[in-house]
């Protein structure tokens, strides 16, 4: 369009906050792609039984582990397939964990530096503003807490809270 030279529109291909989130995209879809995600499943599948409360647990445990390494919606979207066999097998609303697993996903996208890509950007600025970066499991200082309570209030109160739908 003319309003960008060519070397100002390409010039954020070389930043490394821009290189760090394109490689979270390629780690999360290798973790999809080996198989991994489909593996973790299919253990809380073997190891959760069919009491909801060890489902939820299990569930938003491995959400939250998983997405602090990859994005929330990287982790959500390997773990829907997951959920969605699970309710069918224990006779579960789906309901009943899909918001568990988007509410873990975000809990766990505080407990380390890759869990989201607002993470890197925000240790790049503070860098960038003379404070430094931020250690990779520096976020987990807010991050456990909030997981833990996050997963407890699933676990807790999710019955009453949540809706019980069927598809």
């Amino acid at each position: 369009t003319g309003i960008l030279e060519l070397e100002q529109a390409t010039a954020g291909f070389g930043d490394p906050t821009v290189l760090f989130i394109a490689a979270l995209f390629v780690v999360s879809e290798s973790l999809d792609s080996t198989g991994v995600t489909a593996w973790v499943g299919q253990q809380v599948v073997d190891r959760a039984g069919d009491d909801r409360s060890r489902i939820v647990l299990y569930v938003t445990v491995v959400c939250a582990l998983l997405t602090a390494f990859i994005t929330p919606n990287a982790s959500v979207t390997a773990l829907v397939p997951v959920v969605i066999v699970v309710s069918v097998r224990v006779a579960l609303p789906t309901s009943q964990l899909m918001i568990p697993l988007a509410f873990a996903a975000h809990a766990g996208s505080l407990l380390a530096l890759t869990g989201s890509p607002v993470s890197v950007i925000v240790s790049n600025a503070a860098d960038e503003a003379g404070a430094g970066r931020f250690n990779f499991f520096e976020f987990a200082l807010a991050g456990v807490p909030i997981a833990i309570g996050t997963i407890a209030i699933m676990m807790l109160l999710g019955p009453r809270l949540l809706p019980t739908r069927t598809p």
